[in-house]
C-alpha cells in the first residue's frame, strides 16, 4: 500500500514519482513489487500495441454503436 506523501522508484528508469499527483502505476508481476512512472508506462503501454495484431486492426475499424 503506499501512503499518500511516499514517492516510488520506477521498475525502470529509476526515478522517483508521486503516483497521485503525476500519474503512473504500481502493482506485482506474480509476486515481485513493480512500479511504472507514466513515461515508462505510456512507452510499454505503446510498444505492446504496436506489436499487437489484434490493436492495430481495432484502431483501424471504427467502433459503431448499434
Amino acid at each position: 500500500m503506499v501512503e499518500d506523501d511516499e514517492l516510488l522508484v520506477c521498475s525502470v528508469c529509476q526515478s522517483s514519482f508521486d503516483i497521485e499527483g503525476e500519474g503512473g502505476i504500481s502493482g506485482v508481476f506474480g509476486i515481485c513489487p513493480v512500479a511504472f512512472c507514466v513515461w515508462c508506462y505510456t512507452s510499454m503501454v505503446d510498444m505492446v500495441m504496436q506489436g499487437c495484431e489484434r490493436c492495430q486492426e481495432d484502431a483501424e475499424t471504427p467502433t459503431t454503436i448499434k
